[in-house]
């Protein structure tokens, strides 16, 4: 690996870290606020941008693309608004190094 692979595979992983202590600050803000999400917005997806629900909708697309036009590639927590415990999803997949 030369100077500049190693600076952007630094810089990729930095960001990414970024990314997830987002989704995670905004997963965070969706638990305090879930008592209140329900009673305004059962069932429906919200989308948590900075401690905020800055959106709703019925339809998880409907919403993703309305979010991405406004804010592009900012990490929102898009999430469903149902009572109950979370499911929690294991997405395991390959790492391919070259």
């Amino acid at each position: 690996m030369d100077v500049d692979e190693l600076i952007n595979s630094a810089v990729s992983q930095y960001l990414a870290q970024i990314r997830q202590r987002k989704i995670q600050a905004e997963s965070r803000a969706f638990d305090t606020m879930k008592a209140d999400l329900l009673l305004k917005y059962p069932g429906e997806y919200v989308a948590v941008h900075n401690g905020e629900v800055i959106d709703h909708d019925p339809d998880l697309r409907t919403l993703h693309l309305r979010v991405y036009e406004k804010y592009g590639r900012t990490p929102i927590l898009l999430k469903q608004v149902v009572a109950g415990p979370e499911r929690e999803l294991v997405i395991r997949s390959p790492r391919l190094e070259r």
